[in-house]
């Protein structure tokens, strides 16, 4: 549900972008913080009231704020908030992130001093440029994919910094370049998500599905990437990497080849990702296995299957409830002659449907 606070509460940056995420607070605490700010006193109860939200999602809010020293809880019969100097404790704030900044930057000269004693050039391995704020990221992001000439190479997973769709990619893809994304299962909790892959597969996107990916990636042509230096599924994104012509981006590009081999393919009958040998191509069927016919969506559904989605997950992809997903499934495995999620997987996997 949207947050409808008071027009007070917005003021100061003099539009709704937030401005503290660079400092880890996420747009929510924001929004909560800038209420408190304009309501001193507030009560718990009188937050809910005007935002809509449970009490417990703002309870955590108001505690995240209070470690973070921008709010103050006022004992009584009912506890009321009340905001601390924002001078005060974003200037701390903001101290505290640049003594890390500093930290890291010693860091980076210690560990160049060492690379120079061993008589190696860093100009040799590469640039790493720390990239802080959403607004940064996701103009590196839409610019490393703009530079690329061959191949994208990404790790799909929330949480993201603009829509989770991408419409660079299909112009792209029509300028000839080829796409390859490991979607890890979370990525098709967006409803709509599974049409929009739809219709990159259409325009040559390679897709597969792998549960358990380590982090999101983004990487061009074997030179550059963009990887995050935290993941927290439910907070937005705040400081991401940028590495160019390091060794770093060839072991990048090593780990995505052999998690592609291990991914499951999505919808490998009506768009066969590759015909080239090696990392790039579908492993072949087994020999002794009997190939069939599956319409779209019985692939869809399969691929989903295979990747590890839960039934609410898929269910809200093919629109449909999840009593009406079972006779699907059923239908499904009928079809394969299994009994279980497991017979059909190795049924699927004997009949080159995955």
């Amino acid at each position: 549900m949207v947050l409808v606070w008071p027009i007070a509460a917005a003021a100061g940056n003099g539009h709704d972008l937030p401005m503290l995420e660079v400092l880890g607070i996420s747009a929510f605490d924001e929004r909560i913080y800038r209420a408190v700010l304009a309501s001193p006193g507030i009560t718990l109860q009188e937050l809910v009231a005007r935002s809509g939200e449970s009490s417990g999602r703002i309870q955590s809010s108001l505690t995240r704020l209070q470690s973070k020293g921008l709010v103050n809880r006022l004992w009584g019969r009912s506890p009321r908030w009340t905001a601390t100097n924002p001078g005060t404790a974003i200037r701390s704030l903001v101290r505290c992130f640049q003594g890390e900044l500093d930290r890291v930057t010693d860091t980076a000269d210690e560990l160049e001093t060492a690379f120079r004693a061993v008589g190696q050039d860093p100009d040799d391995i590469g640039h790493f440029e720390v990239l802080a704020g959403p607004e940064v990221l996701a103009r590196w992001y839409r610019q490393v994919q703009q530079e690329a000439k061959d191949e994208v190479l990404t790790f799909d997973r929330p949480p993201y910094v603009l829509d989770y769709r991408n419409p660079l990619q299909s112009d792209r893809l029509r300028d000839g370049v080829r796409y390859r994304t490991i979607y890890a299962p979370e990525a098709f909790q967006h409803e709509g998500a599974l049409d929009q892959l739809d219709t990159m597969l259409k325009v040559g996107e390679q897709a597969r599905v792998l549960p358990g990916l380590p982090f999101k990636m983004v990487l061009a042509d074997q030179r550059v990437a963009i990887m995050p230096l935290h993941l927290h599924l439910h907070q937005p994104l705040s400081r991401s990497v940028l590495i160019r012509g390091s060794t770093m981006v060839v072991a990048l590009v090593e780990l995505f080849e052999r998690m592609w081999r291990e991914a499951v393919p999505m919808y490998p009958q009506a768009t066969p990702p590759d015909s080239t040998p090696g990392p790039v191509g579908d492993p072949a069927p087994e020999e002794d296995g009997e190939r069939m016919d599956l319409d779209l969506e019985d692939r869809r559904l399969l691929a989903l299957l295979a990747a590890g989605l839960k039934d609410d997950a898929i269910a809200r992809q093919f629109g449909t409830s999840p009593r009406s997903l079972r006779r699907k499934l059923r239908h499904l495995f009928d079809e394969l002659n299994a009994e279980t999620r497991f017979q059909a997987g190795v049924q699927a996997r004997r009949r080159g449907l995955v």
